[in-house]
């Protein structure tokens, strides 16, 4: 019997401490400017505001002078559970509601004319991958999951030089900072534990690269790529055991080292008359990195033969994905105002047998709309809305050995309201 805590507790606090990973299928966050998002979220072969820091870096050198842009995306993901159906049940669980606001944050400047013509430098701060999850304690996942909340940074200092009037190139650096926090509860036992973990990424760096062109007046081709990130995180697990187990379960010092997977995007844009732009990009995400999780516990039963907790290896087998998006925007100069809108449509990575309420996921469609004006000659104000649709799910093959064993239909949906405030000098 106390063999079955170590392998349950450890596989979850795997997925805990690489919530980055567990998060970015299903919540990626590619929400990183208003502008953007209203778009879809098409954008790379534009990049024609701050944003271009992480959508296309290139498109720096083809701004105006020096820009401060800010705001933040409020998120309200919601989920329901029906099942288990393993377990002959098909009753429902919903996730507590919360909302979230990942900030975005750009400093720029482009050099215009003289000997710097063409160069620009940027800073930003985004956030990635985020978001998570809670459940009311007693539900029928409690032992696979309770509350997971994730935090990433990115830190993207930047450059990038225009060779001439129809090429960019853009490169840029990526300081990445993290946290994650998890509770469970194991109830292999009775009475019952309570696993708590906090986990701290060490600072992890990669790089950013994009190009720009401009083959014709009216046409632009992008492509950006991000390489993979390897992060080394370290945390503290509790198991909060009974007297009688405390010395089997010390939790302690955990370690593991994930990575976040590659991305790139490639973009086409259009501008068939003066007022209208129109955009089609795809985006990859190389999910088949997260192949599989592993633990380290420092005090485990290699070192101390009289606990019970022991390292694990956790298999995930995720699979490349891709998004599609299409968005446009058509300006009215008379009454500045420009109105944008788009659809994307998103292939999530997670194989039946390893979907998870941790973070659910499913194939999702995004219904987006948003508007710019010109609040003062040199302020611009940027608002968006999605209206993000998740595919109703079922799997049957989460009873595979070391798995959830939690059957069941999800259903989910999520509303996102961006805002950004622009300031020109």
């Amino acid at each position: 019997m106390h063999r079955l805590i170590p392998l349950t507790s450890v596989a979850w606090l795997v997925v805990a401490l690489a919530g980055v990973d567990v998060f970015a299928g299903g919540f990626q966050l590619n929400e990183h400017g208003a502008r953007s998002m209203a778009q879809a979220g098409a954008f790379c072969a534009r990049a024609s505001d701050p944003s271009a820091l992480f959508f296309n870096p290139a498109g720096l050198s083809f701004q105006r002078g020096t820009t401060i842009m800010a705001g933040a995306t409020f998120i309200a993901p919601r989920y329901i559970f029906y099942g288990p159906i393993n377990l002959t049940r098909n009753d429902e669980w919903e996730m507590k509601r919360q909302v979230f606001f990942p900030p975005n944050i750009y400093v720029t400047n482009t050099w215009n004319d003289g000997l710097l013509k063409g160069l620009g430098v940027g800073i930003g701060l985004v956030t990635p991958y985020g978001l998570g999850t809670k459940w009311d304690d007693e539900w029928i996942g409690k032992s696979i999951t309770r509350q997971v909340d994730l935090q990433t940074y990115y830190i993207m200092p930047t450059v990038s030089y225009a060779v001439n009037d129809a090429l960019a190139i853009g490169v840029g650096a990526n300081l990445v900072l993290s946290r994650v926090m998890l509770s469970r509860a194991v109830t292999t036992f009775d009475p019952s534990m309570s696993l708590e973990l906090d986990g701290t990424g060490k600072p992890a760096f990669s790089w950013n690269a994009g190009i720009l062109v401009h083959p014709l007046e009216n046409l632009s081709l992008g492509f950006t790529y991000r390489a993979r990130t390897d992060v080394d995180f370290d945390g503290t697990a509790d198991f909060h055991p009974p007297a009688s187990l405390a010395s089997l379960f010390p939790g302690g010092d955990v370690r593991t080292s994930i990575a976040m997977p590659a991305t790139w995007f490639a973009g086409v844009a259009w501008t068939p008359t003066e007022n209208l732009q129109v955009e089609f990009d795809v985006q990859g995400i190389g999910w088949s990195a997260y192949d599989k999780l592993t633990i380290d516990f420092v005090n485990d039963a290699t070192v101390n033969p009289t606990v019970k907790q022991s390292d694990a290896v956790m298999p995930k087998n995720y699979k490349d994905a891709f998004i599609f998006r299409f968005g446009a925007e058509y300006a009215i100069p008379l009454l500045g105002i420009t109105v944008r809108g788009g659809y994307f449509y998103d292939l999530n990575p997670v194989p039946d047998e390893h979907l998870e309420p941790i973070l659910p996921d499913a194939n999702r469609h995004g219904l987006c709309i948003g508007f710019g004006m010109n609040v003062l000659p040199n302020v611009t104000l940027d608002f968006a809305y999605n209206d993000l649709l998740f595919q109703e799910r079922t799997t049957t093959k989460t009873t595979y050995p070391d798995g959830v064993a939690l059957d069941g239909t999800y259903r989910g949906n999520a509303q996102l309201v961006g805002v950004d405030i622009t300031y020109r000098f």
